[in-house]
């Protein structure tokens, strides 16, 4: 497909007709006028042929539509239908009345086309002309996640294993010699009707499918080369008796296969009350002195933030081509290795520290306790709060902390035990190999300029809020990469919005009479 970019001109219509029916202060308008979107083709240039195929549509428009699709959530077919009649949606698309607008499937194709590492470079292109309108200078970083819910039902074990068997069979048509035979297993318990059974006969017909799904899988591994269905279809399987394996056992629900519609979505835990939904986490860099989003991730929604903060950082610094000086972040992100990672980058750490374990209910914690230190910056023994000493930790390898260990016979007829150990043995004191980090820390978030870090940090909700009004609280699209470049997209947006935002309240870039200009943006 061939594409030769052509210089943008104003035309009758944005002379005239545009400048008629277009209101002076349209959002659209504003857009047009503060950001450019010029980059797009020349980003994409090497995508399309200079002579083969027919013309292809003009790059810059299908990402104007883009944006419009996002900003008043239409369907590709939608946003093309209404463009046939809104001055507006005209106006800031920069084609004139006679021009014919792309068909609908031009959209998806355009999606498919780009891949993750192209919307990245498109997400970066404008993330540039941020830079230099001076919005995204990257000292302090704010980083936060927020939950994305995925667009499915999340089925019952059983229901589940009948559609991922229906599937092995489909993809083992034609490549088994036990289909047949398979196949009328299949058939003859899925005639049952468990609704009417007892639970006794319901849990027997389960395990027959768990019996029919485990020789589908052994026939799936034994087939010498295997379709891209047939790997899906194995891996699907797998999933589904890992799940099967895993009833009743605690603290495996988060992990398990929820739905074969999309596999890769997992149970998060972001809402208030411990309320649990499928889909995915999005994470955001985002730059607390203007809010410009510089780095976006999208995790499974199990995934840990704090095994996240490194990537946030190290992308930030690779987009914006300079480290920030401060990383603010909620307690999700701290650990001992985060901290360390930033003191190591010379960057100050406000990670939210959480309090003490057992603080809350009145309790002593390591932190009670007066720790001395030898000269590596160990811990060699420590004080309890009434005076008690423990000398000689032990190393625990599994918690990368040293053990102090109280006798029995220092904490017996202790005024302070009820506050400090139900054990009926002594007290134990675990020191963390980063604890003077998080003490450090502690006292840094109880500075002013913690404080101050610490209620800036609630800027970056403006973001998360510009998305969920406009739908990109559920996913539109299933599977990790689509919504890895979906989540681009709506770094995408959200730059839009606070560059205009920045240009019109005179923040930055050109003075207030472009605004108002009819030339293209």
């Amino acid at each position: 497909m061939k594409h030769t970019p052509q210089a943008r001109t104003p035309s009758l219509y944005d002379n005239v007709i545009g400048e008629a029916y277009v209101p002076q202060n349209h959002i659209l308008r504003r857009i047009r006028a503060a950001v450019d979107f010029s980059f797009v083709p020349e980003l994409l240039a090497d995508l399309y042929h200079d002579s083969l195929g027919r013309p292809a549509c003009d790059q810059e428009v299908l990402a104007r539509l883009t944006f419009l699709q996002m900003h008043y959530g239409l369907s590709d077919p939608g946003v093309i239908e209404r463009a046939q009649t809104d001055h507006a949606f005209r106006f800031f698309l920069g084609i004139d009345w006679n021009d014919e607008l792309p068909h609908h499937s031009s959209l998806s194709r355009f999606r498919t086309r780009l891949g993750t590492e192209r919307v990245e470079a498109i997400f970066t292109g404008l993330l540039r002309q941020a830079q230099e309108l001076g919005l995204a200078p990257g000292r302090r970083l704010l980083i936060d996640s927020t939950s994305v819910r995925a667009d499915v039902a999340v089925p019952r074990l059983r229901k589940l294993l009948e559609r991922v068997v229906k599937d092995a069979l489909d993809a083992l048509e034609g490549a088994s010699e036990e289909l047949a035979y398979l196949r009328s297993e299949y058939a003859a318990l899925t005639e049952e009707r468990p609704a009417l059974m007892d639970r006794q006969l319901r849990e027997r017909l389960l395990g027959e499918l768990l019996v029919l799904a485990e020789l589908l899988a052994e026939e799936l591994e034994g087939l010498e080369e295997r379709t891209q269905a047939q790997q899906a279809s194995l891996e699907l399987l797998e999933a589904t008796l890992e799940r099967s394996a895993n009833r009743g056992k605690r603290g495996t629900r988060r992990d398990e296969l929820l739905s074969d519609v999309d596999p890769d979505a997992r149970w998060s835990c972001k809402k208030r009350g411990k309320q649990v939904e499928p889909g995915y986490l999005q994470q955001i860099a985002v730059d607390a002195e203007h809010g410009i989003v510089t780095e976006v991730e999208v995790t499974a929604g199990n995934a840990d933030d704090s095994g996240m903060l490194r990537e946030m950082v190290e992308g930030h610094t690779e987009r914006v081509g300079l480290k920030p000086d401060e990383v603010v972040a909620d307690s999700n992100y701290q650990s001992g290795e985060n901290r360390a990672h930033l003191v190591e980058r010379n960057i100050t750490d406000h990670l939210a520290v959480p309090a003490s374990k057992g603080s809350r209910r009145g309790n002593y914690s390591v932190s009670d306790f007066e720790i001395e230190w030898n000269e590596k910056r160990a811990p060699v023994a420590v004080l309890c709060p009434h005076g008690e000493l423990s000398e000689k930790p032990k190393w625990k390898e599994a918690k990368h902390a040293w053990e102090f260990y109280f006798r029995k016979g220092q904490c017996e007829g202790c005024p302070l035990r009820a506050r400090c150990t139900k054990q009926k043995r002594g007290r134990s004191v675990s020191v963390d190999e980063h604890y003077l980090l998080t003490e450090a820390a502690r006292e840094r978030q109880a500075s002013e300029e913690g404080r101050a870090a610490q209620r800036e940090r609630f800027r970056i909700e403006r973001q998360f809020a510009l998305q969920k009004q406009r739908g990109g609280g559920r996913t539109r699209y299933r599977g990790i990469e689509k919504n890895s470049q979906r989540g681009l997209w709506w770094g995408f947006y959200c730059n839009i919005m606070t560059i205009t935002r920045c240009v019109w309240e005179g923040l930055c870039g050109p003075p207030e009479a472009k605004l108002y200009s009819a030339a293209p943006g």
